[in-house]
Formats: C-alpha cells, sequence, structure tokens
C-alpha cells in the first residue's frame, strides 16, 4: 500500500503524516498548513494525513 504523501506549494516538502501538519479548528471546520512554512494545505489532503503519523520513536499510537 503507498502512503499519502502531498508535495507543499510553498516550501516544497513533502508532508506525508499528521506530524508535519498545523490544525487550526474554526467555526466553518479545520484547515490544514505546513508546518515549516505555513502554507495552507487542501481540506482532503489534511483530513487524509491526519490519520497517519511518521512511525518515530515519539509516535505513541498503538
Amino acid at each position: 500500500m503507498s502512503s499519502p504523501a502531498h508535495q507543499c506549494g510553498g516550501c516544497g516538502a513533502l508532508l506525508q503524516s499528521v506530524d508535519e501538519l498545523d490544525r487550526q479548528d474554526g467555526t466553518a471546520g479545520r484547515s490544514w498548513s505546513c508546518t515549516y512554512c505555513g502554507t495552507s494545505v487542501p481540506g482532503i489532503v489534511g483530513e487524509k494525513l491526519s490519520h497517519r503519523r511518521d512511525g518515530s520513536a515519539t509516535d505513541r499510537r498503538s
């Protein structure tokens, strides 16, 4: 299974997990942005990546 990824339009970073996104909750729902440069990420991409972790030692998901 291939992992979802999104290349940031601002800095070019390859965003592959929720750890690389910033989430803002608002009255109209959630919005997502690149954690590195703050560029907005499309909502559908943010939602898909929000269910992925990077698998590093700090990933506490069981």
